[in-house]
């Protein structure tokens, strides 16, 4: 007889980070926004085990994450399978969506009842952006509200009023297709670098910060409800100039190294509508309107990167517009 286990799964995927449209203002600090897309994914599922037990397929190392969640709800007798998972640290929000997608996962299978941020804050996600967060909730393009600065200092939230709140969100047309480069090999700042970057904000000139506001107010929330994919990225573009160029003493330029910009620029040069770094990259990314117009861009990208000796992963994706999928799988083993 064979005996039947229960899993509880949990799907999500990456986000890409547009930047931030508030630095330091009336003590709010990083406002952000940004997007869901289709790629890469995390697949977690969980069972009942006698032990705790991490069982990891993805080739990405989750081990500290997995180690965290189980002393973070205090659970012992689970057993998490990682199928899929984000690489760490380049710029597409891996450890929140690592972290919430295995707390989840064992918070419905042990019927816990957490919440997704009461989970975020027990596992101190959501400290200087709530994109992350919001694009594994409800999934497409968010804008938040920043964090509270507290003498002059943004500190881990303690509660879910601290976390940056949705302040907009809207799906993203399904013809909108973002060109995503990754460049192997480089990382962005890791959660202890930034930490020295984003602690203690600073106040933009008064008319960069009123720039920025005027992309997202009269730019960016209008074009997204127009579905104008162009006024939207040259936006996006303006606003990532801005954010590129506050952080450029952390990174050493408006871009994180010399080959995002290279990727940067040929996206550019062969239309893409408008272009960025996600967080610390070295992720970059271009947005079009059409697949085949993102492929025929795509080609032209990877030669570039062959020529320079880049190796990069590539993903043509849609924004995923919807938050992440709980389903549940019976499966019968043999004994």
């Amino acid at each position: 007889m064979g005996l039947e286990r229960r899993y509880t799964c949990v799907e999500s995927s990456a986000r890409l980070h547009l930047g931030f449209y508030n630095f330091f203002e009336d003590n709010v600090a990083y406002g952000g926004l940004g997007v869901a897309i289709e790629e890469p994914r995390v697949r977690v599922c969980v069972r009942s085990s006698e032990n705790f037990e991490l069982v990891n397929r993805s080739g990405v190392d989750v081990s500290d994450i997995g180690e965290f969640v189980k002393e973070r709800l205090g659970v012992e007798k689970v057993s998490i399978s990682v199928d899929q998972a984000i690489s760490r640290h380049i710029g597409l929000g891996s450890t929140t969506q690592i972290s919430l997608s295995i707390a989840y996962a064992i918070a419905k299978h042990l019927n816990l009842g957490y919440t997704i941020r009461e989970l975020a804050v027990l596992l101190g996600r959501g400290m200087d952006s709530g994109i992350g967060i919001a694009a594994f909730e409800y999934g497409g393009f968010v804008v938040d509200s920043g964090r509270r600065v507290v003498s002059g200092r943004v500190e881990k939230p303690k509660s879910m009023e601290d976390l940056p709140k949705i302040i907009f969100r809207s799906p993203l047309p399904i013809d909108w297709y973002f060109i995503v480069v990754v460049p192997r090999g480089i990382k962005g700042l890791d959660e202890k670098q930034e930490r020295k970057a984003m602690d203690i904000p600073h106040q933009l000139p008064k008319e960069l910060q009123y720039e920025l506001y005027k992309l997202l107010l009269l730019n960016i929330i209008p074009s997204v409800l127009s579905k104008d994919v162009e006024l939207f990225s040259k936006a996006i573009t303006k606003l990532q100039l801005i954010v590129g160029t506050y952080f450029s003493r952390y990174q050493g330029g408006i871009f994180c190294c010399r080959e995002s910009e290279e990727i940067v620029k040929t996206l550019q040069e062969h239309g893409a509508y408008g272009v960025g770094q996600s967080s610390w990259g070295p992720t970059v990314y271009g947005l079009v309107k059409s697949r085949v117009k993102a492929l025929r861009i795509l080609r032209k990208v990877t030669d570039k990167a062959d020529e320079l000796g880049l190796e990069c992963d590539y993903y043509v994706v849609r924004a995923r517009n919807k938050g992440a999928k709980v389903y549940y799988i019976n499966q019968k083993e043999d004994h």
